[in-house]
């Protein structure tokens, strides 16, 4: 979810227009990695488009963004440090700030990175790259940048005698210091098997293995994709390939030095892992290993391809070796990504340690680590255990995706007078993201409504509308009203429409079966307009429904009006008495193309001295019709179409003041007249309002558009000017003023793409004074 602020001054000049996010809610599309730093307790997520979401341990969230758009392929936390490393597909490695969230350095790597790997306690960095050697950086937290050092580990010498012989030198695919010996040693492990355990201070190979390996991968063309460490001591590692193989070979520890010449080179692995990946050639994409105290040792499996996945943990004890305990953790899709947390789910819990996954879509889902080393214990006591259950990451916005959302705000200097205690108070109270719990309850207290200045509604596709303090960005629930049809059960049709008039405190909702709801609120004797709030669910608000033909497309009212106007898919525009729901008078419209009713807008027309009521209806194909109100007697006989058809997004009526600086010499009939504002897919037009009365259509202005807009609003400043904001499918934003609909300022959302998927819609609001929210 973004907040995007888009307007900062009062004004629709270049320099006083600001667009940009104001806050980040969730995880972002496109995820792709993670990082943990278990020491500050922050979560990491990097994208495939540069961007990195962080989650801290005080339900904190903060989103990085890098210059590029670049997908990263290797994250890391310099421990304690407060200092990220992300480093992209161009092999350059980004230092970031987490604390002033910036990014302070950006280091080119000559070669392609294949292995990252951060001492710890330390500020050393070993880079492993794609000719095989070893670079070691290091980070100089004074300057916040990386230090190239002169020690460097070449291929040569650590791949052996058989280096000369080797046609193409051969990637690093893992390199990592060696437990209790982080100071003095470092095993390095090729793309073809071999590894090498290289002494820093006689720069010599103390052991080489894996030869026995580098035969069996020429042979059946095996690579290694992934290892880790499964001992405290650095005595055992674990090496998956993409065949899916698994093997865990011994290393001398720093503990039998002594013995080492007598060990000579191993060639045989002490295990090979059956698991079933071999047999579908499920490569090992990552691995971990998990130190419980002493207790069962768990080794974390996650293997996937185009062709299937799967997802393992296993017991790893000295004494079991020969026994695998195992479980197959039931994903719904393939995990590119895993973390073992703690501190991060439940403020109350600090020790509750958690395994996160990263799924290939993109969600996060949550395994509470101690069930799953019940459910092995038990297995290895044959004892039966029901398999732990998961909490998949989602926005606390219900159940059920939004279907159709807006946005109102009562003043926006009543907005700016909240102070941060306010937003603290709400921060402490705000469900935890990343939670076990599975429970997103935010109900607002009666103290907290008062300070409601920003009010925002969603529709939900479960049938829901639900009620949101949105005077800061975490946004709180108010109240939820679940739909009843005519035999009081709960109606689950998704919600297309919503209208909501704050001053007469009216909300008009319209589903996909045709139905229209008349929900109207009670108010008590306090100056806030969003005081219909305080009552109890249930008790503040009646409802009058009335079904149409069509789902419903659009729906209009205005401020103490007993009318409004609803539009449905048929192209059929019903006008509503709202005391009693009865149908005043239907028109049906004929369009170029099948499609629906797409704006409905009542507006009040001054030609000579006298005032006509009309209703401007605005088909899908940009086809538009003016009504006259009261009758639906139809005024321009020609419709107004544009050249081509195309999806209309906004119809409005503008007056502009005779003042405004934007109204130039060369358009001085712009404040003798009303203006017709047509927004589509593809251009911005301006029209004369009296020409289209008369079924003429007399252009003033146009603008033709790049790419594919998604939606267009109307925003406003205290002064009155009025400015035009579009968002493009790409996530693009473009702010323009009017009447020359220039462009004043851009901005991009790189992990934000609009779509009219209706079991997965995107959903834009934007208030009139220029705050958008986008899910």
């Amino acid at each position: 979810m973004f907040v995007k602020k888009l307007v900062e001054k009062a004004s629709k000049k270049a320099e006083d227009v600001s667009p940009r996010l104001a806050f980040h809610y969730g995880v972002p599309t496109d995820a792709a990695l993670l990082a943990y730093d278990p020491v500050l307790h922050v979560l990491a997520v990097a994208t495939r488009n540069g961007q990195v979401k962080l989650f801290g341990r005080d339900n904190t969230q903060a989103l990085l963004q890098s210059p590029s758009p670049i997908p990263s392929k290797f994250l890391r936390f310099a421990e304690g440090q407060g200092v990220l490393l992300n480093v992209n597909a161009k092999n350059r490695i980004e230092i970031w700030d987490i604390d002033t969230k910036k990014l302070c350095y950006v280091h080119p790597f000559e070669k392609e990175i294949t292995a990252l790997s951060i001492l710890p306690n330390s500020f050393y960095i070993y880079v492993g790259d794609s000719s095989g050697s070893v670079s070691l950086l290091k980070l100089d937290l004074g300057q916040i940048c990386l230090v190239d050092m002169p020690y460097w580990i070449p291929f040569s010498e650590s791949y052996g005698s058989e280096a000369n012989n080797v046609g193409n030198e051969v990637e690093v695919t893992f390199v990592s210091p060696q437990p209790l010996a982080e100071n003095n040693r470092v095993l390095i492990i090729f793309r073809d098997g071999i590894m090498s355990l290289w002494d820093i201070k006689t720069s010599k190979v103390v052991l080489l293995s894996g030869r026995t390996m580098q035969q069996q991968s020429r042979q059946e063309a095996k690579i290694v994709t992934s290892a880790c460490w499964i001992c405290a001591k650095g005595s055992k590692i674990a090496i998956g390939f993409d065949s899916g193989d698994i093997y865990l070979w011994s290393i001398p520890d720093i503990l039998n030095a002594q013995n080492l010449s007598s060990t000579g080179n191993q060639n045989l692995p002490l295990q090979r892992l059956n698991l079933g990946y071999k047999l579908d050639r499920l490569p090992i994409v990552s691995l971990r290993w998990g130190n419980t105290d002493g207790k069962a040792e768990h080794l974390y499996i996650n293997g996937f391809s185009d062709n299937g996945y799967l997802f393992q943990v296993l017991i790893l004890n000295e004494e079991s070796e020969s026994r695998i305990v195992k479980m197959v953790l039931p994903l719904s899709e393939a995990c590119q990504g895993m973390e073992l947390v703690a501190g991060l789910s439940d403020p109350n819990k600090h020790k509750q340690s958690a395994l996160v996954l990263l799924l290939k879509s993109g969600q996060i889902c949550l395994y509470d680590d101690s069930e799953i080393e019940r459910y092995l214990l038990h297995a290895q006591s044959r004892l039966p255990q029901k398999l732990p259950n998961h909490s998949p990451v989602k926005l606390p916005y219900g159940g059920s995706s939004i279907s159709v959302a807006k946005f109102y705000t009562s003043s926006p200097m009543a907005v700016a007078s909240l102070d941060e205690d306010y937003f603290s108070s709400l921060a402490i109270k705000y469900p935890w993201l990343l939670s076990m719990n599975n429970k997103y309850k935010t109900s607002a207290s009666f103290a907290d409504i008062q300070k409601t200045r920003n009010l925002y509604i969603t529709g939900h596709l479960d049938g829901t509308i639900s009620f949101w303090d949105a005077s800061c960005p975490l946004l709180q629930q108010i109240f939820i009203i679940k739909q009843q049809n005519e035999d009081n059960m709960s109606s689950c049709t998704p919600i297309t429409s919503l209208q909501f008039d704050m001053l007469s405190s009216v909300l008009i909702c319209g589903d996909r079966s045709g139905t229209v709801r008349i929900i109207t609120f009670k108010k008590d004797s306090t100056d806030n307009i969003f005081s219909f709030l305080h009552a109890k669910q249930g008790e503040s608000y009646n409802v009058r429904s009335i079904k149409l033909k069509g789902a419903v497309t659009s729906t209009s009212l205005i401020s103490n009006s007993k009318r409004f106007a609803v539009g449905t898919e048929k192209g059929i525009v019903s006008v509503i008495s709202i005391e009693d729901a009865s149908i005043l008078y239907q028109k049906q419209l004929e369009c170029r193309l099948s499609g629906g009713i797409a704006s409905l807008q009542f507006e009040i027309y001054s030609h000579n001295g006298y005032d006509k009521d009309l209703l401007i209806v605005g088909v899908e194909d940009s086809t538009i019709f003016l009504l006259e109100e009261e009758t639906g007697k139809l005024l321009n006989t020609n419709p107004f179409q544009t050249n081509k058809p195309s999806r209309a997004l906004l119809i409005q009526t503008l007056e502009l003041s005779p003042d405004d600086a934007s109204v130039s010499d060369n358009h001085d009939t712009l404040s003798k007249e009303p203006l017709l504002l047509l927004c589509t897919e593809n251009a911005i037009c301006l029209f004369s309002l009296s020409h289209a009365i008369q079924g003429m259509k007399k252009l003033i202005n146009k603008k033709k558009l790049n790419s594919s807009c998604c939606f267009a609003s109307l925003i406003h400043s205290v002064s009155s000017e009025i400015g035009l904001i579009l968002v493009y499918s790409n996530g693009k934003i473009e702010i323009r003023s009017l009447p020359d609909l220039s462009l004043l300022k851009d901005a991009s959302l790189r992990s934000f793409v609009c779509t009219r998927n209706l079991n997965a819609p995107s959903s834009i609001a934007c208030s009139s004074d220029g705050e958008m929210i986008l899910v």
